[in-house]
């Protein structure tokens, strides 16, 4: 089956909608956003064929006349939309280079605009280099998070399979067998409906119609055939009462199949066909969708209808992610934090959520489960089993390093998701206020609380000069090179031409403990453009001795003043591995995996994993 059609997928209304776009209006033009909502760039490919896919969260179809898509160039070589450009609830449209749109998409980056017909800004997105093959989108349907897939979901929901190339014998037209009828009443006839899911009209002239038979009794469509956009045709069996009818082949009731070919012979769709009762037609469960159904309410010549849409989708999320316990506690558990943006309590019974662990692992919410209007409901994951309760408490917890959490329906429809950056002890990922779009790491735990006015993690605002340069977190049971590496160490560089004084300064790791912080004594200098390396082990009395993590750690430096100066994240490492984690060339921004350890040295020039 061609796999390039537009599916009205079953997805979520998003009448809140959680996006990444940003307010690029034209300067120029000195205009603010568009009061259109719930209209997204979906996806884009810039590798090979350019497109770009837009797609509709609202549960509205969305007139789009006049609307303008831009490239960086902006209005010199925009496309402007046609006066009956129309987006269908929940659906998708896909632009295509030269069918639609003149401009190319760079494949070595570009910026993609949709503009409403005032040119105020509804969606952009900054597209990054790609490869062939590639596209970028929302991991979602119109969600926030971004990423680059290794193949396409064209006119498909972003989590469908993605798209192949055609195959010999496949074509490229967008064209979809949308409802047939085998099994018609007395009076009735046979009929093959064709629905068109693009923007363009198509000419179908020398298209072909086959059932299971093939060539035999094959139905070849007279030139001037069209189909306009967002149309269905219908064509009929030619049969006594219908003389005019457009094929002469019967569709068998008990079952049959019909091949949809372009004038070239190529497969556009086919369709296998259920036994039927009489009455009933076989159909998309709304146009151009991947589900099919047997229908007792036949829509011959006109459209399937919306699919029926979820109606969680930008109404409950994923609030706040708490990744660092250590599952030794009740009162210490991973946590994940929904909120209910609306104004009516929602049952969530039977929702889904899961983490990276896949669908496969999802926890089911229970039955009477509700979160109440403007509120939290919190959800503790009890890996080891402390509550005994796997009925309410997901049995999986969550990992501090980069972590997916996914709330679905029951359909594994995904309403919410969030990817967790590394976290330290004490800190979570969260909306910066209830529901919104921004994510920000906070310094402050909020489980079943507002977000709004939570303490976040501080920034590094480095006005010293002093780079934590290089750390090793590996301490061995004995000791394997020329220096001492059965003891963690710290090593910091000071990139200025003056001498500074680090009394005062203070050392954390990630749990962020005050009785761990090691503070450095009045008179401790670094020299200009050298390093100051301290050993880091348990009961160090002369240096730091929070001791630090194989598996992942963090390294935070403050000045005197409380101002966090500079931090560094260290990989996670097997015993047998005497790597340590620094800057690339000292004090540069560039943080690497050296396989070279050279403590209280030039990381520059050295071996990288």
């Amino acid at each position: 089956m061609n796999k390039k059609f537009f599916s009205a997928a079953l997805l979520l209304s998003a009448a809140v909608c959680v996006t990444s776009c940003k307010d690029d209006s034209e300067d120029d033009l000195n205009v603010g956003p568009s009061d259109v909502a719930g209209v997204f760039i979906n996806e884009v490919c810039s590798s090979g064929t350019d497109w770009v896919e837009l797609y509709n969260a609202s549960d509205e179809d969305v007139a789009l006349a006049g609307f303008r898509l831009q490239d960086s160039k902006g209005t010199e070589e925009e496309y402007v939309f046609p006066a009956d450009a129309v987006i269908a609830a929940h659906g998708y449209l896909v632009l295509e280079k030269d069918d639609d749109f003149e401009f190319g998409i760079s494949g070595d980056g570009d910026e993609i605009k949709l503009l409403d017909a005032a040119y105020k800004p509804v969606d952009d997105v900054v597209v990054p280099a790609l490869e062939d093959g590639q596209t970028y989108a929302r991991a979602t349907d119109g969600g926030a998070q971004w990423t680059v897939m290794a193949a396409g979901t064209k006119g498909q929901g972003n989590t469908s399979t993605p798209d192949e190339q055609p195959e010999p014998g496949e074509s490229a037209v967008n064209l979809v067998i949308n409802e047939v009828m085998s099994a018609p009443l007395d009076g009735d006839f046979d009929f093959i409906e064709i629905y068109n899911p693009g923007l363009t009209e198509v000419d179908m002239s020398g298209f072909v119609l086959q059932d299971e038979k093939g060539e035999s009794e094959q139905y070849v469509m007279p030139e001037g055939t069209t189909i306009a956009p967002g149309a269905v045709v219908l064509f009929t069996q030619v049969k006594e009462g219908n003389p005019d009818g457009s094929f002469g082949f019967g569709l068998g009731s008990k079952g049959d199949k019909v091949t949809f070919l372009d004038n070239k012979g190529d497969l556009i769709d086919e369709v296998e066909l259920p036994a039927m009762e009489d009455g009933t037609s076989y159909a998309r469960t709304a146009d151009g969708a991947t589900t099919w159904a047997v229908t007792t309410a036949p829509t011959p010549g006109e459209s399937n209808g919306a699919a029926p849409a979820p109606s969680l989708r930008g109404v409950v999320v994923i609030n706040e992610v708490y990744t660092f316990s250590g599952q030794e506690s009740i009162d210490d558990l991973d946590y994940i934090e929904l909120y209910n943006t609306s104004g009516e309590a929602v049952d969530l019974g039977g929702l889904l959520m899961w983490e990276g662990g896949g669908p496969e692992e999802a926890w089911t919410i229970p039955a009477g489960k509700t979160i109440p209007a403007h509120g939290y409901l919190l959800i503790e994951c009890d890996k080891e089993g402390l509550h005994n309760d796997p009925v309410n408490y997901p049995s999986w917890g969550l990992s501090k390093n980069d972590e997916i959490i996914v709330l679905a329906d029951a359909q594994q429809n995904v309403i919410d998701e969030v990817a967790t950056p590394n976290l330290s002890e004490n800190q979570s990922y969260g909306r910066k206020t209830d529901g919104a779009a921004e994510w920000v790491i906070f310094a402050e735990l909020t489980p079943g609380k507002t977000n709004d006015g939570a303490a976040e993690k501080q920034e590094v605002v480095n006005t010293s000069g002093v780079y934590i340069n290089e750390v090793f977190t590996n301490d061995q049971d004995e000791q394997t090179a020329d220096w001492d590496d059965t003891k963690d160490f710290i090593e910091l560089y000071n990139a200025t031409d003056e001498d500074i004084d680090l009394g005062g300064f203070s050392l954390y790791d990630d749990k962020h403990e005050e009785e761990d912080k090691y503070t450095f004594p009045a008179g401790t200098v670094i020299p200009a453009r050298s390093f100051l390396t301290l050993d880091v082990y348990k009961k160090n009395t002369e240096g730091p001795a929070f001791g630090l993590g194989k598996g992942g750690d963090a390294v935070f430096l403050y000045n005197a003043e409380g101002v966090l100066v500079d931090e560094l994240e260290t990989g996670d490492f097997e015993d047998n591995e005497i790597y340590s984690t620094g800057r690339k060339t000292d004090g540069g921004a560039e943080v690497v995996v050296f396989t070279e350890v050279s403590k209280n040295a030039s990381n520059n020039g050295k071996a990288e994993k």
